[in-house]
């Protein structure tokens, strides 16, 4: 009875994160929901009941997705059509054209929302936001208006969240979220690197609808977008050299990333923060990568300077470290990813202290970073999430190769290096597989 209980706990758990999981998810579930009915797990009726679950979310949307698809063309076809005869048209037919191509697709997004078709809405939508958007270029350039296109993106922006507020339409938040990226990476270049902070007053609207959608897209693009102001704040940083600042503020804004994710995935959190996991590990293999590089070059491997975005970065960073290992559900996982993201705050520390100009800080770096892949790996396994499986290998396999094409240190040195890190590993592995036979074990009042 409590392998069957423990089931349906786990097959309810499955349910509910489910809905911000994607289609390969979907496949590995419904081969685990074969394997549980087999081994007594789950019924066969708590089966249907989550297959059925599923199929309400993905059935039957064809024919919307077909007619989203339709209506795009469509309006391609008239863009291309006004496009080629614009030049001859006078000024009041193009402002009309204008008005009435965006009143009509936003009434016809409505209409279509009204009768529950909501891909079909959200394509009329999108496009009544696109000619907003073009409009307000158009307009520009008709009436010869200042050239100012960080602020016609604002004003692209706020129309877009209008309409993505009033109609629910995905596709003009997305619009939104662009606009507003693009607001401000016009006025950081026009400051000379400046920090903008009118771009929350912006941005947290938006997030605030997109936390209560369900398309990833609109996930994984709010996420990208407060990555890039995120990445404006060091300031003009097109004028430096690939330092240890700007890479360490990177790491640190990577881990905050993952924290963010990992919390998400694990206390089933909004479905928008778990998009922060794929764009996180991406910073993460990406900015180690760079650091080790940097210890075969003489040159680049000197000590830097701490800025203040990398004390910010890392402010949030540890405390989120203690949050995960302390509130986790899962503690194995959550350990083992917070020992990696640990050892990914410590590698830039060694160059602050000049280490890295050395041979044991060579090794050190080389080592951790090692470490942190393994980490990875061993923690993706733990969580069954395959793309801390994927990045862990692909750290692992780009540092080994990139050790073995420039030596660190002589031949012997190396040879020796990658023996005791062989052997280490070794180790691990035994003393992980003996612990995980024990906490496997069922207890003495459970067998009886």
């Amino acid at each position: 009875m409590h392998r069957i209980s423990a089931g349906l706990a786990k097959s309810e758990l499955v349910c509910k994160v489910t809905p911000m999981l994607g289609g390969t998810y979907r496949k590995r579930l419904e081969a685990d929901l074969t394997r549980w009915v087999a081994d007594g797990l789950v019924s066969a009726g708590s089966a249907a009941t989550i297959r059925q679950s599923l199929g309400r979310d993905s059935g039957l949307r064809l024919p919307g997705l077909l007619g989203m698809l339709g209506g795009l063309l469509i309006a391609a076809s008239v863009s291309a059509f006004v496009a080629a005869n614009w030049e001859e048209m006078p000024r009041l037919m193009k402002l009309g054209m204008i008005l009435a191509g965006i009143v009509g697709a936003l009434g016809i997004g409505a209409r279509l929302q009204s009768r529950g078709s909501d891909l079909g809405a959200d394509a009329a939508t999108t496009c009544g936001t696109l000619i907003f958007a073009a409009g307000v270029a158009l307009v520009g350039q008709m009436y010869h208006l200042p050239a100012d296109w960080p602020g016609g993106a604002l004003l692209i922006a706020l129309g877009a969240l209008a309409v993505a507020f009033l109609l629910r339409s995905n596709g003009a938040l997305i619009v939104a979220f662009i606009a507003l990226t693009a607001w401000t990476c016009g006025r950081w270049d026009e400051n000379n690197g400046a920090l903008h902070l009118a771009f929350l007053i912006g941005y947290v609207p938006a997030l605030w609808l997109a936390l209560g959608r369900r398309a990833r897209l609109v996930h994984h693009v709010a996420v990208l977008s407060l990555a890039v102001w995120l990445g404006l704040l060091p300031g003009d940083w097109t004028v430096w050299h690939f330092e240890y600042g700007l890479i360490a503020y990177g790491l640190g804004v990577a881990v905050v990333y993952l924290l963010l994710g990992a919390f998400a995935i694990d206390r089933g959190g909004p479905a928008l923060l778990t998009a922060c996991l794929p764009w996180g590990l991406i910073a993460l293999v990406v900015g180690l990568n760079v650091e080790l590089f940097r210890i075969l070059d003489p040159r680049e491997a000197l000590p830097g300077h701490a800025i203040l975005p990398v004390y910010l970065a890392y402010a949030l960073a540890l405390p989120g470290l203690a949050g995960l290992a302390w509130f986790a559900r899962d503690r194995r996982f959550a350990v083992t990813l917070g020992i990696a993201l640990l050892l990914t705050l410590a590698v830039p520390l060694i160059f602050w202290s000049g280490g890295a100009m050395r041979l044991p800080g060579k090794v050190a770096v080389g080592g951790l970073i090692l470490a942190i892949a393994v980490a990875l790996i061993s923690a993706g396994a733990l969580g069954g999430l395959r793309r801390l499986v994927m990045a862990g290998t692909a750290l692992f396999g780009i540092a080994i190769m990139v050790l073995l094409w420039k030596t660190v240190g002589t031949l012997l040195d190396q040879s020796l290096f990658f023996l005791i890190a062989g052997a280490v590993l070794l180790v691990v592995a035994g003393g992980a597989r003996r612990l995980f036979a024990r906490l496997a074990r069922p207890a003495a009042g459970e067998a009886a």
